[in-house]
């Protein structure tokens, strides 16, 4: 397990801190023993972070209590323990620091010590032989951290990291406690203890953490997520929900499960087991196993799942994209699917005139009236198996409807008479792109006291005459056109049964 990750200014507090202790081999001056103060202040700042963490830490063991009593209490208990013992640690070392305090004196307005660089006090409080106090610091902090340990199986102490320790000196015959208080302004020495303080906390973050996660330590551990998509069927009505669950999957890919279905053992790559059937007949078919997965304890947990699914003969479905029509001369979109087979796989053909496309989707042309067969086939199991067929009418496009200014009948302006180019015909209302171009009409005029006008174009555009003509008609005259001839986008000819027949206002 990591140390608690200290935030730079933490690490830069530490930092100051060895740096002024080893200055206390030098001339102490002013500006150093005031150095002291400022990091005994952060020490005791970053013990308050720490307080927070560790009572963080506790929250989250009740929380985990009221989720889980019978699997967290024990952890719970323990890191109350903990919290007991560097409590108690924390209360002796408070009081030595108020003890030297009232040695050197505060000043009443500031509050600070009034003579920091007092040589004498800390001797005095720690180091006085009647007393023994640093002896007896070194002693509790030794059974605070053995206290600590104690509460962490044997074999996972050494991933810990508790900065908490006081050891005499491997080499001379100086002890713990001479080394670090003895000959020390006060200042330094209330630094020193603020820094035994911070360590106490620091201790007792680290094995609540600790604590805390081993709650989960015999739980299944994953570092595989992968998304999974759930649907009862993927075939639907249309006006039917499609319903599916969306989620993630968790494996471990350091354990691979066995997976057993119906009696059979399968063969898994990467956590997943195939399992493959096939039936001749149709039907509701169902199957069952469990899998077994090894779990953290040493033990294997078994998962039982059964499920079920229909086998439906192939059948073959043919539809019209526009229509339920082809229509001679143009391209007839035709769509062809067979449920649970894929498009690429289905063949379709046509009993008159010509299919091209492919994967579905096609597109049909035909030639002569009457009716035409589209038959589906595929390959299923590596045979060619006829899958169903439907017959579809075959007509002819139906007639465009003639315009002159944009009408077929009614009343028109005299003045957009006058600048027509010529006559057209349209198809209205329906799906297909044809385009139909008049090849000949008659214009016939009727105006008022004078003899009709009377005329054929052999194309759509008015003759110069039409024009002229067009020009003198007045409110009251009659435009008639008839005999209408059209040429289709598919390259036949036919005369028009309706005319045109507008009056001038």
């Amino acid at each position: 397990m990591a140390a608690i990750k200290q935030t730079p200014r933490q690490r830069l507090v530490n930092m100051m801190y060895l740096v002024l202790v080893a200055l206390l081999a030098l001339n102490v001056s002013d500006e150093v023993l005031d150095a002291f103060r400022t990091v005994k202040e952060s020490l005791e700042n970053t013990t308050n972070s720490f307080t927070i963490t560790a009572e963080n830490t506790m929250s989250a063991f009740e929380s985990a209590m009221e989720n889980d009593p019978d699997k967290t209490k024990p952890f719970y208990d323990k890191a109350r323990q903990a919290q007991q013992y560097t409590n108690e640690l924390y209360s002796y070392i408070e009081g030595l620091k108020k003890e030297i305090e009232n040695v050197v004196g505060l000043d009443e307005e500031t509050g600070y010590l009034r003579a920091p660089g007092d040589l004498d006090a800390v001797n005095q409080v720690l180091l006085r032989e009647s007393t023994a106090k640093g002896a007896e610091l070194k002693e509790k902090i030794r059974q605070t951290r053995e206290n600590l340990l104690a509460l962490v199986p044997e074999e996972d102490r050494n991933n810990l990291s508790i900065p908490l320790e006081a050891k005499d000196p491997a080499t001379g015959a100086r002890k713990w406690e001479h080394v670090m208080f003895e000959s020390v302004p006060a200042t330094a020495g209330l630094t020193i203890l603020a820094k035994l303080q911070t360590d106490a906390k620091n201790a007792e973050v680290e094995i609540s953490r600790y604590l805390l996660t081993a709650i989960n330590a015999s739980d299944f551990k994953f570092d595989v997520l992968e998304p999974a998509v759930v649907a009862p069927t993927s075939y639907v009505l249309t006006g039917q929900p499609y319903q599916a669950q969306i989620f993630l999957t968790a494996s471990n890919s350091t354990q691979q499960p066995d997976v057993v279905v119906n009696g059979q053992q399968l063969p898994v790559q990467g956590n997943k087991a195939i399992f493959t059937a096939t039936h001749t007949t149709p039907g509701v078919y169902e199957y069952k196993g469990t899998i077994r997965v090894p779990s953290p304890d040493g033990s294997v947990k078994e998962y039982p799942f059964s499920q079920s699914y229909q086998v439906s003969a192939p059948t073959a479905v043919v539809s019209a994209d526009k229509m339920n029509v082809l229509y001679i001369g143009v391209d007839n979109p035709i769509s062809v699917s067979v449920p649970g087979i894929p498009r690429e796989s289905i063949r379709a053909s046509i009993s008159s005139g010509s299919l091209s496309g492919g994967n579905g989707n096609y597109t049909a042309r035909v030639s002569e009236p009457g009716t035409a067969v589209i038959s589906v086939s595929a390959e299923v199991g590596g045979e060619v198996r006829a899958l169903g067929s439907q017959t579809f009418r075959v007509r002819t496009v139906p007639p465009p409807i003639p315009k002159f200014g944009g009408i077929s009948s009614g009343a028109l302006n005299a003045s957009v008479a006058k600048v027509q180019p010529g006559v057209f015909a349209v198809l209205e209302n329906f799906d297909f792109d044809m385009q139909f171009t008049v090849t000949r009409f008659t214009m016939i005029i009727s105006r008022r006291r004078a003899d009709p006008f009377v005329q054929t174009a052999n194309s759509n555009a008015l003759t110069p005459q039409m024009k002229q003509a067009l020009n003198t008609v007045a409110a009251g005259d009659v435009i008639a056109i008839d005999d209408i001839y059209v040429k289709g986008g598919d390259g036949t000819n036919r005369k028009l049964e309706q005319g045109i027949a507008i009056r001038i206002q």
